[in-house]
């Protein structure tokens, strides 16, 4: 048997979008996988998440990844997994990536192989095409390698892991509502113009720095984006109005990660994180609706028992 998990993460970052993605220290998803001598892969979901993900395997991120990596491995027999769901699905917080992860690297430790980076990251990357849509790695990359990473390229996976200096806490809250990652695609234009381009390869450029730097400020202030956020603001009308409640609580910014409805805002110490938490979930409350968060702070990837 085998154990293994993987973070949620934050991904599209301001102006990364489909390019940039951090890993956080929690909620995780965990994966166990136990080789037997039936082929093929079975599946159980377990967790308070646990139903709200497809219970057959061909479905199923985790198992799918899993069905990947034992195709790869040529052994006769297959995998019984166990997927402890942990990260809301349509949560903007990489779920399924984190489960696709997990999955995948339970499998190869059960099966006792030892694949490629590039390999894990193709995997997940086309597992994460089964649930979304399209198949990004800026939520699988962070997943598998943890901390704060780049996508080079995606088609074979490129991905480098970048500086974060600062040592900064993170306000994440996640609305009691669904953006499903398809959906939030489909508003998207073909064609941006190119003043807005320009702003977010300026923004990137800046953001890329201040985290070099650990400048907490210059970091928020570049969180900024004019190539998805625009388009779907429909999706989430709140959101002016919980960034509003996190600056008067002394956030530097709040921002949406993925398609959301998860938004995030960095602060300086954990305590300035809770102040944020709790003002922003007073505000959605307020206005019906209710939502759940975390003061938590970049972490690992991937984690193999």
């Amino acid at each position: 048997m085998a154990i293994a998990s993987a973070p949620a993460s934050l991904s599209n970052l301001g102006p990364g979008f489909d390019v940039l993605g951090l890993a956080l220290a929690e909620p995780l998803d965990r994966v166990e996988a136990h080789a037997v001598e039936a082929p093929g892969v079975t599946l159980a979901n377990t967790g308070p998440y646990g139903e709200r993900v497809p219970s057959d395997p061909a479905k199923n991120v985790a198992a799918w990844a899993a069905q990947r990596m034992l195709e790869a491995s040529g052994a006769s027999g297959g995998l019984e997994l166990v997927v402890h769901k942990e990260i809301p699905p349509g949560s903007g917080l990489g779920s399924s990536a984190a489960s696709a992860v997990a999955g995948v690297v339970a499998a190869a430790r059960a099966l006792s192989l030892e694949p490629r980076r590039a390999e894990l990251l193709a995997i997940g990357r086309d597992a994460e095409a089964l649930a979304a849509g399209s198949g990004h790695l800026d939520n699988v990359a962070p997943a598998l390698l943890g901390g704060f990473v780049a996508v080079v390229g995606t088609h074979p996976p490129d991905v480098r892991s970048l500086e974060l200096r600062g040592q900064w806490s993170l306000a994440v809250v996640l609305p009691a509502l669904v953006v499903r990652t398809s959906e939030a695609r489909e508003v998207l234009p073909r064609r941006v113009p190119l003043v807005d381009a320009i702003d977010n390869l300026r923004d990137l450029t800046g953001l890329l720095d201040a985290a070099a730097r650990g400048d907490l400020t210059a970091f928020s202030r570049h969180l900024r984006d004019q190539l998805a956020q625009p388009y779907r603001a429909s999706l989430v009308p709140w959101l002016e109005g919980a960034r509003e409640a996190a600056l008067e609580a002394g956030a530097p910014t709040l921002s949406i990660s993925g398609s959301g409805p998860a938004v995030f805002a960095p602060c300086p110490d954990p305590g300035s994180a809770r102040r944020v938490l709790q003002a922003v979930l007073a505000h959605l409350a307020d206005g019906g609706i209710q939502g759940e968060g975390w003061v938590t702070r970049p972490g690992p990837g991937a984690l193999a028992l």
